[in-house]
């Protein structure tokens, strides 16, 4: 026959005694435990923070800074082309400005591209491209002798075959402006016809060696690299 141990008893048994501490102690554990995540969690916050803080803080302090470069760039680059040629002579070191710091090989080079140029579109009567390569005066009398030239419906044929030398025989400066006096000596054929299309001037078979001399110019105040041609003369014999 089994007894029952009673209900009063029961709680001061050794057994019993032994499981309260040990259930008490695995609670305090949880807790302790979940206190540590919570201060782990709080110290990379505020790690976090101080390094956001960091980041935004040398972002606000540049910023001015940046600020002051872009707004140096947006004010000198534009001024140089608002400016009077005094006043960009002013700014500029006086060997950039004078014509001898020219590369003169690279000059010749795309003087001889002009002369090309320039003789084809007079000789065709392209406009257009004469006054991109020329100015002044001298484009008004290319334009002119064009019109006599339509009017009275005749032609010109111009074939260049080589250029057989070119050379720089003047530079100067005057008023903001630089100029180069080409000496062009080239092997040319020049034809010009009737409305018919017969030959009335030249020899269609015949190239003879042409020597001119042109002269290109440009501003200095200007931030366009291209030269124009504003005048020619004939040699002196």
């Amino acid at each position: 026959m089994f007894f029952s141990t009673p209900t009063a008893l029961r709680h001061d048994t050794p057994h019993d005694k032994r499981k309260k501490p040990l259930y008490n102690d695995r609670n305090e554990r949880i807790k302790f435990m979940a206190f540590l995540d919570l201060v782990l969690l709080a110290a990379i916050a505020a790690f976090l923070g101080y390094r956001l803080w960091v980041v935004l803080g040398t972002h606000e302090k540049d910023r001015p800074i940046r600020k002051r470069q872009s707004e140096e760039d947006d004010v000198v680059i534009p001024a140089r082309k608002r400016a009077a040629p005094s006043e960009v002579q002013a700014e500029v070191p006086q060997e950039e400005v004078k014509p001898d710091a020219m590369d003169d090989d690279r000059f010749l080079q795309g003087a001889g591209v002009a002369f090309r140029k320039i003789l084809e579109a007079y000789a065709t009567g392209n406009t257009s491209t004469l006054h991109k390569l020329l100015e002044g005066p001298l484009l008004e009398t290319f334009d002119d002798a064009i019109a006599k030239r339509n009017k009275s419906k005749k032609t010109l044929e111009v074939d260049m075959s080589r250029i057989v030398t070119s050379e720089i025989i003047d530079k100067r400066e005057e008023k903001g402006q630089a100029y180069y006096t080409v000496r062009f000596v080239s092997e040319q054929c020049l034809v010009t016809r009737n409305a018919k299309g017969k030959v009335i001037e030249g020899d269609p078979d015949r190239y003879s060696e042409v020597t001119d001399i042109w002269t290109f110019s440009r501003s200095l105040a200007s931030s366009d690299p291209n030269w124009k041609l504003v005048a020619t003369q004939v040699p002196e014999a």
